[in-house]
C-alpha cells in the first residue's frame, strides 16, 4: 500500500513537473530583465539557436544535406519554441544600447517591428505544424515563407 502511494505521489510530481515545463515559456515571455546587457545576451542566444535550426533546414531544402524528415520536424518544432523567446529580449527600451546589431527602428517603429515579429512567430508555428504532416513539398513551402519573413525583418531592423 505504501509503495502504491509513493508511485502515485511520484507520478503526480512528474505530471506537475511536465505541466510546469509547458507553462514556463509563457512565464519567461512575460518577464523582462533588469539590465540591457541581459536582454541583449538573451535575444542573441535565442537568435543563434534560431540560425542553427534555420540553417540546417535550409541545407536540406537546398539539397546541400540529405533530407532527414525527423530532423527537419525537430528543427521546425525548435524554431517554433525559440521564436517567441527571442522576442522577449527586445522588451526593455534601453536594450538598444550596447553590443547589438538591432537598429533603433526596433524601438522607434515598435508597432511595425511587433507586427513583423508576430508574423515570424506565426510562420514558425505553421512550419512546425506542416512539418508534422510529413509532406516534403509543403514543408519546403512553409520553410520558404518563414525564411522570407525572417530575412525581411533583418532588412528593416538589423544592422549588417
Amino acid at each position: 500500500m505504501i509503495r502504491n502511494n509513493r508511485v502515485k505521489q511520484y507520478g503526480l510530481a512528474a505530471l506537475l513537473t511536465i505541466g510546469t515545463a509547458f507553462t514556463l515559456p509563457a512565464t519567461v515571455q512575460a518577464a523582462t530583465f533588469d539590465k540591457a546587457e541581459t536582454d541583449i545576451a538573451y535575444r542573441q542566444a535565442a537568435f543563434s539557436m534560431i540560425a542553427i535550426n534555420l540553417g540546417d533546414m535550409a541545407d536540406m531544402v537546398k539539397g546541400k544535406k540529405a533530407w532527414d524528415e525527423a530532423a527537419f520536424q525537430q528543427r521546425a518544432a525548435q524554431l517554433a519554441q525559440l521564436a517567441p523567446m527571442a522576442e522577449v529580449g527586445f522588451q526593455a527600451a534601453d536594450s538598444q544600447h550596447g553590443d547589438t546589431k538591432a537598429k533603433a527602428a526596433v524601438w522607434t517603429d515598435s508597432a511595425e517591428f511587433a507586427t513583423q515579429f508576430k508574423q515570424f512567430i506565426s510562420d514558425a508555428d505553421n512550419l512546425a505544424a506542416v512539418a508534422q504532416q510529413g509532406d516534403r513539398g509543403q514543408m519546403k513551402k512553409a520553410f520558404g515563407q518563414a525564411a522570407k519573413n525572417c530575412k525581411a525583418c533583418h532588412s528593416d531592423f538589423k544592422e549588417k
